[in-house]
Order: C-alpha cells, then sequence, then structure tokens
C-alpha cells in the first residue's frame, strides 16, 4: 500500500497513520527531481503480416490468427504493422501462387520484416503454425519454425507466434503469453481482483468479496496471488490459489495489514503491519508463519517490494520529511535512502533484471512514473509519464522491457501498458475504475 495516500481515498487507515507520524510532509513542495524525459530508445520495425493460410481440417477463419498476432506485435512496442493491409494481402496472395517470395516487391512496399503462416489441425484438439520470417533487405527466410497450441484457446497460439518473433528479432521474452492482475471497481464502492491477459482480453473476476481489495500480487510458482481485503472489516492479508479459488490468511494481526511482496528466492512474504505500532514492515512464509519484524523506527514505511535476488528491499518512508524511497538489506539493515530529490516518492517497484526501480513522484500536485538506477545515482532518474493526468502503480513485466500502471488521463482510472523508455503507452482496460496492476511471470515460471 502506497504512501501516495491523497489519490487514493479508500485507503483511509493508512492516511490517518502518516497524519500522526512524527515526520511531517514539508507544506513546500520541492520538484527539483533533475529529470531527464528520454526519447525513445526502440525504435518499431515495420512488419507486413498478412491473412494466414487455412487448410480444410482446420475450424479457423483465415484472419482469426494474424489480428491477434498483429495486436500482439504493435502491443510489444518493438513493431509497427504495416497500414496498408489491401496491398500486403495482393502480394502475399502472389507469392502463394507463384510458390516464392518476390523480395524486391516486399522491398518495395518499405517494410523490413514478413511474417507468413499455415494453420493446420495434425490431430483433434491441436492446432500447428507453420511459421516463416523473412528479413527483407537481406532478401532472406530468417525463421521457419512449427508452433502448436490448443484447438481450444486460438488466441494462445496467436500469442505464443508473436512471442517467438519478438524473441527472435529482438533478443527478449515477448508479453503476449503473459497476464496481469489488478483491481477493478465495476461497482462503485466495490473492489475486486481480476486477472486478465497482457493484450487486455479474457478479463474476468478472482475474488467475490463484494468489498474493498487492494494491493494484489503474484506468488509462489506464479500460481497463487497474494492480496489486501477488507471483507473482514479491517484490513487483513490473504493468498489464493489461481486455479481453485482456494484461500488462506497470511496476516489478520490488531491494526493493519496490507502491502504483500513475495520473492520466490527466499520464500518470503514482504508486507507492512501496525500490530505494534506504527506501521512496519516484517516477512513471513506464504502461510503467515514465522513473521519478524524488520524495521523499528518512528516513521510509517509503506509500498515494500523486493529486490529479484532477495537481498534487498525498496519501500517508501516518510522518515525524510516527506515520502521518499529507501533501501535496505533483506533483514531490514544497512538501510540507505535511495531517492534524494522532490518531496514525495513512493510506489517503488524493482525490475527482474535487478538494475532500475520504477516509482511515482508528485510534482505541481500530479503523480507521474520514474525510472532510477538501482544503486540511486541521480543522474539516473527517468521520467516515463508526463501531461496525461496522474499516473501510479507501475509493475515490470518480467523481460523488465515493459511496465504497467493506472491512469487517469481518459477521465477514469485504467490500466495501461509501455516500453521502459515509456514510449508506446497503450490502453488495455476501458470499463469501470481499474488500478493497481501488477505483472505474472512467464510461462515458462508458472
Amino acid at each position: 500500500m502506497s504512501l501516495n495516500l491523497l489519490r487514493r481515498p479508500s485507503l483511509f487507515l493508512c492516511l490517518i497513520l502518516l497524519l500522526i507520524a512524527p515526520v511531517l510532509v514539508s507544506a513546500q513542495e520541492d520538484n527539483s527531481l533533475g529529470v531527464v524525459v528520454p526519447r525513445r530508445t526502440t525504435e518499431p520495425t515495420l512488419i507486413a503480416v498478412p491473412s494466414f493460410g487455412v487448410d480444410d481440417n482446420s475450424p479457423l477463419e483465415f484472419d482469426t490468427l494474424p489480428r491477434i498476432v498483429r495486436r500482439d506485435l504493435e502491443l510489444s512496442g518493438f513493431f509497427k504493422i504495416h497500414p496498408n493491409q489491401r496491398e500486403v494481402s495482393r502480394l502475399n496472395l502472389l507469392d502463394v501462387q507463384k510458390r516464392t517470395v518476390d523480395i524486391p516487391a516486399w522491398q518495395a512496399l518499405g517494410v523490413q520484416h514478413y511474417l507468413m503462416a499455415d494453420i493446420s489441425r495434425p490431430q483433434a484438439g491441436t492446432l500447428r503454425a507453420r511459421v516463416l520470417l523473412y528479413d527483407i533487405p537481406s532478401g532472406k527466410m530468417v525463421m521457419s519454425r512449427y508452433i502448436d497450441g490448443p484447438e481450444t484457446n486460438v488466441r494462445l497460439l496467436a500469442h505464443r507466434i508473436a512471442d517467438e518473433v519478438v524473441r527472435f528479432l529482438k533478443f527478449t521474452d515477448g508479453i503476449a503469453q503473459t497476464q496481469l492482475i489488478y483491481i477493478a471497481e465495476q461497482i462503485p464502492g466495490i473492489k475486486e481482483v481480476y486477472i486478465m491477459d497482457a493484450d487486455g482480453f479474457n478479463q474476468r473476476p478472482l475474488t467475490r468479496y463484494n468489498n474493498i481489495c487492494t494491493t494484489p500480487v503474484w506468488g509462489a510458482n506464479g500460481t497463487e496471488f497474494y492480496y489486501t481485503s477488507y471483507h473482514g472489516n479491517r484490513a487483513n492479508i490473504y493468498g489464493q490459489q489461481l486455479s481453485s479459488g482456494q484461500t488462506w490468511t497470511i496476516a489478520a494481526y490488531g491494526g493493519t495489514n496490507h502491502s504483500p511482496s513475495w520473492n520466490a528466492s527466499r520464500q518470503q512474504v514482504l508486507m507492512v503491519l501496525s500490530k505494534d505500532g506504527g506501521s512496519e514492515l516484517y516477512t513471513a512464509g506464504r502461510d503467515g508463519q514465522d513473521a519478524r519484524r524488520l524495521t523499528r523506527t518512528k516513521a510509517n514505511e509503506a509500498s515494500p517490494c523486493w529486490s529479484p535476488d532477495g537481498s534487498k528491499i525498496a519501500f517508501a518512508s516518510n522518515e525524510a520529511g516527506g515520502v521518499q524511497i529507501f533501501v535496505a538489506n533483506a533483514d531490514g539493515s544497512n538501510r540507505k535512502r535511495l531517492t534524494t530529490r522532490g518531496s514525495w516518492n513512493d510506489a517503488p517497484s524493482w525490475s527482474p533484471d535487478g538494475t532500475r526501480i520504477a516509482f511515482v513522484a508528485r510534482i505541481d500536485n500530479t503523480h507521474d512514473i520514474f525510472t532510477i538506477a538501482a544503486d540511486g545515482n541521480p543522474s539516473s532518474v527517468r521520467r516515463l509519464t508526463q501531461g496525461q493526468g496522474n499516473n501510479e502503480s507501475p509493475s515490470w513485466a518480467p523481460n523488465s522491457r515493459h511496465l504497467t500502471f493506472s491512469s487517469d488521463r481518459s477521465g477514469q482510472w485504467q490500466v495501461y501498458i509501455m516500453l521502459d523508455d515509456g514510449s508506446n503507452q497503450i490502453a488495455l482496460t476501458s470499463q469501470g475504475r481499474n488500478t493497481q496492476p501488477a505483472w505474472g511471470p512467464l510461462p515458462a515460471a508458472q
């Protein structure tokens, strides 16, 4: 749970904790972050994706899969789909008829890559895509691959194709097969944990408390998640299995229990508990056992997260005469201030590659997303959002190349994704009020 509380009226308990804290927030806000707004560091590659060939044994329409693949590639931010789909289809049809690829024709069209695929049904229940990828400037076929998927989940096969293209051409893991959990408020005052695919489809609820849930995070093996819920008349932390829906209590002490963060290498949950007075950081097992207190200060701590290797933690604290981000060893020792500029920086999120921490800064009463090197080098601060409403709750994709976040730029809070340089910002949700997204693991890690 963030100390960015004035934007989150439902988290009134933490606001009270902040107001009674011995350290006061400065009334005169320091906006001198000294940030750099970077230019786009990844220029998208122009790619042609025509309709796929479908044999008589396949139940698919000819353009079902490529529509999904095109969207996946655009969402990745690494590719731009050629806008003249009619000309792409015409050239592709000629290639199919001649059983060859007219490289000069594709070069004249200006594309850099050309993706072809044929879909078959080798056996009941399975779809198979034979994928051919051409590098047009060199005139060579650079990839030939068979990719299978279940007939009952056409979208999954399309996501696998898109991720294979990203991995092969951009040397990074794709995001199309990943999922996000988030807080959805479809009915005013009722906030449940939802899940969706990384392209915004298959949105569905995971909790049904008809109450308030907050701060969802992915848990052990990517098969469970942890969250805060007020359904017991106070903030408690719960765990829940994705497949079965089985739930258990992780922390239900007196006071408030909130903001869980899971680390696989340590097999521990990091969280905020106020059972001993102020809001302090604790760790425990996924079952809530062996709770250990990490911090003992007069300040309030919030928004904790782990470094990927579990050796350090990052968190927000009002110890420094405002709200700032601190880092410490996993046992709470060697506490150091990470952000040194501005008066309100919170909601840290550590990149999976361990090199950067995303956070939210308040400037002129607007919240935006920034990144900083994990060592706290002030010159490394980069601003990713600006001039588009309030932007909060950053969470990294498992490839450390994308982030998800929530924004009210459309007039209502929705979930967005972007590249790690702030480019290619795209909304995934559009209905209701959707906040606090958390990006799940790669399929291989599930």
